[in-house]
């Protein structure tokens, strides 16, 4: 509370003692003030000092309605009702200021003291009449309850409804910067982090030859140059889908027919065999989000291959037309095979002395093949990268992705090596794979 508002109030609480005071003079006794001077006096005392204050002590007046409530509640319940008619004329007045009161305490006041304040000032409101029934009875008694919680009930809607509407706008704008936060988690993990680990592919293959044969050093760098330019462009496009509002300005995500370069990518940079085959009509007939999905998964999978199979020597990428397990519509199936289990690593000592990296690609048709021979390196000439405990999100995500699209994902070890498959629904038939 600043200054200027204790000094407000100060002076507003001199002033209602006063009139208090003043009223206690004109009727003569204190016995013989008008039924309800008080708490009437201390109801307008406060909302005085609110419009004062304002809007400084909308979240300040919880607290102060609950000792303005309370005191009306005890003038109800102890003080003898009026036996003059028109005694009781400023019970009215008070009630109409304590439901402003508890309008604004419901919109801006602190959530339990504002439950405090609502029920005390509530139940002033709702028992104000009670001792003034003649002839009482349960029944008028009810009655007269139900009738005035109907402007407390009016006072709490006013005021809380808004709060509501409020906090539902801050629950979904928390909802969708979470979204946006996993969305670039994700567009990070699935092709900065790919990018990035063919890097250090390359790398490590290129210091396994730089000495035997450095003719070799010249193209892996060339190569290293490509996948960092390639991991540039996807942090771009990231950061340009952060600064676009509408999103209508950026390019589109990855698919299937940019397959055949992210195998040429993985087999150029690595020491593993990668083939891939789909059909010729694969490339029109998925929905841009199924073939998003069908490209982070398979990215995914190589990634893993490169950091969890450094013994793999053979990478199997099929999508084959399927139909979904739940209505049989039309789908694809994606699988991704490594040979890592029965691969074998070469030992440092029987390890050859140089190694020829991959340049080699062949896309027959119908089917696109995309296969490049290496020649694995040794195990101990890896430069291993130092887990913090932070790994492991990448098949998770992308098995909640898989389901959001309306497809299954399952991964696991299989005969001779490990398998990720998914099965994504489509939007066209896909034509059958030739033979």
């Amino acid at each position: 509370m600043t200054r200027r508002d204790l000094t407000l109030a100060v002076i507003y609480a001199a002033a209602g003692c006063a009139a208090l005071g003043a009223l206690a003079l004109v009727y003569g006794t204190k016995a013989a003030l008008p039924y309800g001077a008080l708490p009437g006096i201390a109801a307008a005392t406060l909302l005085l000092w609110t419009l004062s204050c304002w809007p400084r002590s909308r979240d300040r007046l919880a607290r102060p309605s609950v000792l303005v409530g309370g005191l009306s509640l005890i003038t109800t319940v102890v003080s003898d009702p009026p036996a003059v008619p028109g005694g009781a004329v400023w019970r009215p007045a008070e009630m109409a200021v304590l439901l402003v009161l508890l309008a604004v305490v419901a919109r801006w006041g602190p959530l339990r003291q504002a439950t405090a304040a609502g029920g005390v000032a509530g139940a002033a409101v709702v028992a104000w009449t009670l001792p003034l029934v003649p002839e009482p009875s349960l029944l008028s008694l009810a009655g007269a309850a139900a009738f005035w919680s109907l402007p407390v009930l009016g006072a709490a809607v006013i005021g809380g409804y808004p709060r509501l509407v409020e906090h539902r706008r801050c629950r979904l704008i928390i909802e969708i910067r979470r979204s946006q936060q996993l969305e670039l988690a994700r567009d990070l993990h699935d092709f900065v982090a790919h990018d990035i680990s063919g890097i250090v592919a390359q790398a490590q293959a290129a210091r396994f030859v730089a000495e035997s044969d450095p003719g070799q050093v010249l193209p892996a760098l060339e190569r290293i140059e490509r996948a960092g330019l390639n991991a540039l462009a996807s942090m771009d496009r990231t950061v340009r889908m952060l600064h676009e509002a509408n999103g209508n300005d950026i390019e589109p995500l990855p698919g299937v027919d940019q397959l055949p370069s992210l195998i040429e990518r993985f087999t150029s940079a690595g020491t593993t065999e990668a083939r891939l085959a789909m059909p010729s009509g694969a490339l029109g007939s998925l929905s841009r989000e199924t073939s998003s999905t069908a490209y982070r998964l398979v990215v995914e999978a190589l990634t893993n291959v490169r950091r969890h199979a450094p013994g793999a020597t053979r990478v199997e990428v099929t999508l084959t037309p399927a139909r979904t397990a739940t209505d049989r519509t039309p789908a694809i199936e994606i699988q991704v095979v490594n040979n890592a289990a029965t691969a074998p690593l070469t030992s440092a000592a029987t390890a050859p002395t140089t190694a020829t990296l991959p340049t080699t690609i062949t896309t027959p048709a119908p089917d696109i093949t995309l296969t490049t021979p290496t020649t694995p390196t040794t195990p101990s000439s890896r430069i291993r990268r130092k887990r913090d405990g932070h790994g492991g999100r990448g098949l998770t995500a992308l098995r909640e992705r898989v389901h959001t699209a309306g497809g299954t994902l399952s991964y696991g070890p299989c005969e001779g090596g490990w398998r990720v498959r998914a099965v994504l629904p489509q939007t066209r038939t896909l034509p059958q794979e030739s033979s």
